[in-house]
């Protein structure tokens, strides 16, 4: 399956590199689908005063307001689970409702802020320093930078489940540090070099929950570069070296294998069995690689309703907790056939413990329509295959079916 999924990406690259157009545009599509890149597009409150006048009331809250930009989305659905050999189940669901601020709060000072009001949960904060173009620094939290596709908004995702089950995973939805939003505290540094063809970050943090103090006193170091030969191609290696500190224990975590040599029971020699396991409170090694690329038919800007396109992007991504190896990979296809009406499909795979062969494949058809800027509704059906091993460890007696539907709106 690896080789597959490598394979794939390979071919993906070769073809986007063939096709890709070479625009000159300043156009940076390594952040666009960001949520700071998007806030960042859109008008300030106010446009700045005209004219100074420091002693009026008026002027001090027009100059304010001319350096704050406001932005918020929300994504609600229905949702049915179709189970093989269990209970079908059907809901009416609220995914996500964002508020985001961010701030112009003095030269070279830039400051952000994300809320999320249905689990109630302060997601983003934090503050930058950018003095240049290739230099810039950032302290507080946010998305980590771990893969191609942690840091994208799921506003712009193709799957309604939004992150891959690999990027989820092993981005740290994993129940040993359930931290499902894929963010963590640190302090970042990032840059563009070479007219915006190499983007590098480096960012020391936590390793641990949101909104939470680091609990084993390590660190885990996360570096990125993404390569752009040309405007709307790019390929990106990324990884992490550190620890986490197990927030609970995992049954998806515990390690059965042969060692290789013989033991003596009972007067009777045997084959030696290991086993590993994590326990809570426990700090163990944890580390992470990442390599994918994204091919765009065409410059696109945030404005998905006028500027669509068609978009391959797919993506590798393993590690281990303590003895623990996890894989998952992923290719997603979005295509443009009719005014604002596009076509996605996304093959989706994870191996959340490759020695035990816990499996999980998903297949996903679907259609989104773009009634607006940023504004969409979206319909899809995700088949779920399961290997036996991860039917046993996770209780769900068989494969699964599930259909989705998602109306998102912004302003």
């Amino acid at each position: 399956m690896k080789k597959v999924f490598l394979s794939l990406i390979l071919m993906m690259g070769c073809a986007a590199t063939a096709f890709a157009e070479t625009e000159t545009s300043e156009f940076n599509i390594s952040t666009v689908n960001t949520e700071q890149a998007m806030l960042e597009s859109k008008n300030a409150l106010l446009p700045a005063p005209e004219e100074k006048n420091e002693k009026d009331v008026a002027y001090w809250a027009q100059s304010v307001l001319s350096r704050i930009k406001v932005l918020g989305y929300a994504q609600a659905g229905y949702t049915a689970t179709m189970q093989e050999n269990g209970k079908n189940t059907n809901t009416f669901d609220m995914k996500r409702v964002v508020m985001m601020l961010g701030a112009d709060i003095a030269p070279h000072f830039y400051a952000f802020i994300m809320h999320e009001f249905k689990a109630g949960n302060l997601l983003e904060y934090y503050m930058e320093y950018r003095p240049s173009k290739a230099v810039n620094f950032r302290l507080g939290q946010s998305k980590t930078e771990l893969s191609m596709t942690n840091p994208l908004s799921p506003r712009i995702f193709e799957s309604i489940n939004c992150a891959p089950l690999g990027i989820s995973w092993l981005c740290g939805s994993d129940p040993l540090m359930s931290n499902g939003s894929g963010r963590d505290m640190g302090l970042m540094m990032y840059g563009d070099l070479f007219n915006n063809h190499l983007r590098y970050v480096v960012e020391v943090v936590n390793g641990g929950q949101i909104n939470k103090n680091d609990q084993n006193n390590q660190k885990n170091i996360i570096a990125k570069l993404e390569y752009k030969p040309v405007k709307n191609f790019r390929v990106s290696v990324s990884g992490q070296k550190g620890y986490g500190c197990a927030v609970t224990t995992s049954k998806y975590n515990d390690v059965v294998k042969l060692t290789g040599n013989k033991i003596e029971v009972d007067g009777v020699m045997v084959d030696e069995v290991k086993t590993s396991h994590i326990s809570q409170g426990e700090t163990y090694r944890s580390d992470r690689y990442a390599v994918g690329c994204e091919w765009m038919s065409s410059i696109k800007g945030t404005d998905y309703y006028k500027n669509r396109c068609t978009v391959l992007r797919g993506e590798v991504i393993g590690g281990r907790d303590g003895e623990c190896h996890s894989f998952g990979a992923y290719a997603s296809l979005t295509q443009p056939v009719y005014k604002g009406m596009d076509i996605v499909a996304q093959v989706d795979y994870l191996n959340r413990n490759t020695d035990m062969k816990y499996k999980q494949t998903d297949l996903l058809f679907g259609v989104q329509y773009w009634m607006h800027t940023k504004c969409r509704v979206q319909a899809q059906y995700n088949y779920s295959i399961l290997s036996d091993e991860m039917k046993a460890v996770s209780g769900i007696p068989g494969n699964y079916g599930k259909f989705m539907a998602q109306v998102q709106f912004s302003f």
